[in-house]
Formats: C-alpha cells, sequence, structure tokens
C-alpha cells in the first residue's frame, strides 16, 4: 500500500466529517445569502434541507440523522442567541416533511451502500482467484519448459522448487526467514539468470534492511531510487528501459520486483542490480514475477491458516486461507458461503470415489480431502453460495455417485453435510467440516 493510500482518511472518518460539514457550510451560505432568514423558512423551497439529503444519499442512515440534529441544533441555538432573527416555534411541517425525506434518503443510501461492499467484497475475491489461477497456469508452463530444457544429472522443475518452498514456508508460519529468503532468491536467480541482487523484507511498508538475502557482490540500497519507488507505489515490477525513465532520471538497478499477495499484501522487495543483457526481457521478468507472487500468495495462506492447522495439521494452506476470508464476508457484509462434507463409508471404491468427487466442483470451488483410517471425507469449499447452490451441488454429486457407482446415500454408502456460514468462525466451521467436533 502506497504512501497515499496509508495518508488518505478512512471512508468512515470521513462519512462523519461531512455529516458535519455539509449542514454547517449550508447553514453559513444561508446567513451570507439571506441574513434576516437564514434558515430559508420563507423562501420559495427549502432548500436547506439538500444538506442532510445529500449526507444521507452519500453515506446512509447514521451520518444523516446527525445532520438533522445539527440543522435543529442550530435552530435551537439561532432562536435563543440571536433574537434580532424574529425566529418564532419550530415551524412543524417544514421540519417534519425535512425529516421523512432525509430518513427515506438514508435507508436507500444504506440498502445501496451494502449492496455495492457486498459487489466489490465478491469482485475483488473473484479477482483474486482469477489472479491466482493465472499466476499458477503460468508456472506450469514454465515447469514444462524449463522440464524440457533440464540439466542431465540434476534435474529441476519448478514445480518441485515451489512444492520446497511451500513446506518450508509451513515450517516458518509464513515468515520470510533469512533461510527461506536465500532459497527463493536463489531460484528467481536460477530462472531469471541473476548475478547481482538482494531480497529486502517489508513490515507496514517499510523496507527493513540488511536484506535477507543476496547474491553476487553486495550494494547498498537507495529507497528514494526511482524504480524502488514506482515499485513500492505501483505494486508492479519494475525494470531499466530506455524509454521507461523520464529524460534525466536514472536508476542504479536494472530491476525490481514487489512480494505481494493477491491481496494486495506486500511482505518483501527484490532489487537486482546486474544480470545478463539477454535476459533482461518482459518474458522473464513475468516469470519472476510469477514466481514472486505465487511465493506470496503461498505465505500469506500459511500465516491466515495457522490457527487452523493447530487443531487441523493436515488441512491445506489455501483452503483454510479462503474459509477465513469467507467467513469474515458472511459475518460483515451477508455474503453466504457454504461447506459440503461428504462422508463415504467403508469399502473398496472409496479411493476412487473420493478422487473422482474432485472433478465436480465449479471454478471458484475448492477441495479438502481427508484420508483417515477413520473416515474418507471430501470438505467442499462453495464460495459466495446459498444454501440453495450447494443443494445444487449435492444433487450433482449424488446424481453422480448414482449413475458411476450405482449407490445412493446410505449409512453404507456416504453421507452429505450442509453446513452454511452464517456468523460463525471459520475455526468452527473447518473442525466440523473434518468431524474434529460437532456444530454448536
Amino acid at each position: 500500500m502506497n504512501l497515499r493510500h496509508r495518508l488518505a482518511p478512512s471512508l468512515r472518518a470521513r462519512a462523519w466529517g461531512e455529516a458535519v460539514a455539509i449542514p454547517v457550510i449550508a447553514i453559513g451560505v444561508a446567513f451570507a445569502v439571506r441574513p434576516g432568514d437564514p434558515f430559508l423558512l420563507n423562501a420559495s423551497f427549502p432548500w436547506l434541507w439538500f444538506a442532510p439529503v445529500l449526507v444521507a444519499l452519500r453515506y446512509g442512515l447514521a451520518p444523516a440523522v446527525l445532520s438533522l440534529g445539527i440543522l435543529v441544533l442550530s435552530f435551537v441555538a439561532a432562536r435563543v442567541g440571536l433574537p434580532e432573527l424574529h425566529l418564532r416555534g419550530l415551524p412543524q411541517g417544514q421540519f417534519l416533511g425535512g425529516v421523512v425525506l432525509t430518513l427515506l434518503a438514508g435507508e436507500y443510501g444504506s440498502t445501496w451502500i451494502l449492496r455495492l461492499r457486498r459487489a466489490e467484497q465478491m469482485g475483488q475475491y473473484a479477482t483474486q482467484q482469477l489472479e491466482s489461477l493465472t499466476r499458477t497456469l503460468h508456472a506450469t508452463r514454465i515447469s514444462h519448459d524449463r522440464l524440457e530444457q533440464t540439466i542431465i544429472g540434476k534435474p529441476v522443475t519448478l514445480r518441485d522448487s515451489l512444492l520446497d518452498l511451500r513446506r518450508a514456508l509451513a515450517t516458518d508460519g509464513g515468515a520470510l526467514t533469512e533461510g527461506l529468503a536465500a532459497r527463493l532468491l536463489h531460484l528467481t536467480a536460477y530462472h531469471g539468470g541473476f548475478e547481482q541482487a538482494a531480497l529486502y523484507a517489508i513490515s507496514e511498508g517499510v523496507i527493513e534492511e540488511p536484506p535477507r538475502a543476496s547474491i553476487g557482490a553486495a550494494f547498498a540500497l537507495d529507497r528514494t531510487d526511482i524504480l524502488v519507488t514506482r515499485c513500492l507505489e505501483k505494486q508492479r515490477t519494475a525494470y531499466w528501459a530506455a524509454n521507461s525513465l523520464k529524460d534525466g532520471a536514472h536508476s542504479a538497478y536494472l530491476v525490481t520486483a514487489p512480494i505481494a499477495a493477491s491481496d494486495g499484501t506486500m511482505v518483501g522487495l527484490l532489487v537486482v542490480a546486474s544480470m545478463p543483457f539477454l535476459f533482461l526481457n518482459d518474458e522473464n521478468l513475468l516469470t519472476v514475477s510469477v514466481l514472486l507472487a505465487y511465493f506470496a500468495d503461498d505465505a500469506y495462506a500459511t500465516r491466515v491458516a495457522q490457527e487452523a492447522q493447530v487443531t487441523l495439521p493436515h488441512c491445506p494452506p489455501r483452503f483454510a486461507a479462503e474459509t477465513v476470508k469467507l467467513a469474515r464476508a458472511a459475518r460483515e457484509l451477508g455474503l453466504e458461503s457454504s461447506l459440503v462434507t461428504i462422508t463415504i463409508a467403508k469399502g473398496p471404491l472409496r479411493d476412487q470415489i473420493l478422487d473422482n468427487l474432485t472433478t465436480l466442483a465449479r471454478g471458484l470451488d475448492d477441495n479438502w480431502r481427508i484420508r483417515e483410517p477413520g473416515a474418507y471425507r471430501l470438505v467442499t469449499l462453495i464460495p459466495f453460495g446459498n444454501r440453495s447452490v450447494a443443494e445444487g451441488y449435492i444433487e450433482r454429486v449424488s446424481a453422480y455417485l448414482e449413475e458411476r457407482f450405482n449407490i445412493k446415500p446410505g449409512p453404507t454408502t456416504f453421507s452429505v453435510t450442509l453446513r452454511e456460514f452464517g456468523n460463525k468462525d471459520a475455526l468452527t466451521l473447518l473442525n466440523a467440516a473434518a468431524g474434529v467436533r460437532h456444530d454448536p
């Protein structure tokens, strides 16, 4: 997050500030225009009521009530403190109409603010999932290309390297330790051809020194360098090119790349001071960006899922992290999601059934396969899917199992449990879905 966003006032603070400022400014303008009738009681139209109505439409009911109170208190204060205005009793008809109009506008504004927040949350989630899927597909393509060019006697694939990093992240709790940073830097250097580079950790938007890892000759970090500032502001890879810098601008580095997750959380910065000229191309830099973003997503998922994995050590970090995010959206915005648990009874085909069921998930759905001696389960996370969507998925699963394996729900075949998020926390939902403990 850049400096401009950090210094910007929060939406809630701005709402209450404008709820006070708008009616005060309106009263001040009315005093300047019509000193003898500052509340426009004798005007052909009650223009002063535009102030609370505007606040109501923009910020909802609660700030609108504050604006109403300011208008009423200002009228009472003027009647007591400014006798030269000859203000008589409160004009009940005008004030009652203004109050009703403001309350209606406030209710309308609150409803649409909630709808917009829900739409933004759903769009943001879909965007994050799309970015994650795009990175995964690109990483798979790169791994395939590298596999075709494998060094004889020393096979190194991108997939194996990412899996090793994921295991190390799980061990270190998602923190960018020196050992993990060194492995990540050598991985990106192997695929990007870096000769001199350093990897820095970022905490609360501040670059920490010294670097967590480096290769080649050591070099000092210039925080004011144009590539560093551009990378931090835009959270995108910045590189030196003849047509990318303004006239007279100069950078001591060739590439700066952020280690940022899909949700915008920035945990580190890669600074490259030297690399072969032929490696400085868009495809190579895209590969490095995907590697860093893939690592950042895994680190974020590991941190979010730490609490869940205390009681559920076999729960995939990404699955736990998505459940945490969707549970928060359900509590705060009313965006319902569902967890469907399919428990498969003992039998010779349960491994095959479990593997086949994973193919029935939708694009945004996520699966968690549980293979334990006592139970085989498939837990499916259905983002932004209410009961009707989850029931449709259950019907599809039941029809598939009946057609493919000729079995129906029952104590000797399989059972299905549907859990809606509601106001439950993610840990309770995950434990119940995995059969660790029942729903409260």
